[in-house]
């Protein structure tokens, strides 16, 4: 009888060893063999959320975008940590496939399961920034393509009246010509939690939060200044 029970949790213990396994090839940056790892101890072990949001993140480090957000599906189970954890990276995945719209929802939805998360309330706003930036440059391409066909035709006609000679004189797209400038792109949401925030990610967010309460602080004061005391009853 002892013999069987020690066989049983020999077998508990499997699923567990080929996880921390896995970790460990995920901390030497290995993700192909962590992810092999994390598939191992699944197959033993298929309904743990934990294993389902480990694979993830392999998944994210090995740019598989795709079948990390469904490997993050698989983790949540509505409950901190992973569930917010799962959501907060399925969110990232989502902004890296470039479906903002998606992003934004699973940052909500991470945030209703954490609602204090500020790493996730950052990502948010920044992804709704993102967004709103892509629909109004859409709007502008839209208006341009709308512009007057009187206008259209005579910019043709202008165009054909160049001299055709003129064109050699343009940059040929292989001489080595002047590059165009490159800007720094911005900050795009972190790769899966795993660890601490940075200082300097630390000091943006403590900024973001004292602008928050001294907005806040402001409307109370306004609040204040229009109220009007009730006059009494007579």
């Amino acid at each position: 009888m002892s013999a069987i029970l020690v066989f049983l949790l020999f077998l508990g213990w499997q699923p567990a060893v080929k996880n921390a396994r896995g970790n460990e090839l995920y901390q030497q940056e290995k993700y192909d063999e962590a992810l092999a790892a994390y598939d191992e101890a699944l197959a033993e072990d298929g309904e743990n959320p934990a294993l389902h949001y480990n694979r993830g993140n392999a998944l994210y480090r090995s740019d598989q975008y795709p079948s990390a957000v469904q490997a993050y599906a698989n983790a949540i189970d509505g409950e901190a940590p992973v569930g917010g954890r799962a959501q907060y990276n399925m969110g990232n995945s989502l902004y890296r496939m470039g479906l903002l719209k998606d992003s934004i929802e699973a940052y909500k939805a991470g945030l209703r399961i954490e609602p204090d998360d500020i790493d996730m309330k950052y990502n948010l706003e920044y992804v709704m920034r993102q967004l709103q930036q892509q629909e109004e440059q859409e709007r502008r391409n839209a208006q341009d393509r709308q512009q007057d066909p009187e206008d259209q035709a005579n910019q043709d006609a202008q165009d054909n009246r160049d001299d055709p000679d003129d064109r050699d004189d343009r940059d040929d797209p292989n001489d080595g010509g002047p590059e165009p400038d490159e800007e720094e792109s911005p900050e795009a949401p972190p790769p899966p939690r795993e660890g601490e925030l940075s200082r300097a990610e630390a000091e943006r967010l403590l900024n973001a939060l004292n602008r928050d309460e001294q907005d806040i602080q402001r409307r109370l004061r306004r609040q204040q200044a229009t109220q009007v005391n009730p006059e009494k009853d007579w």
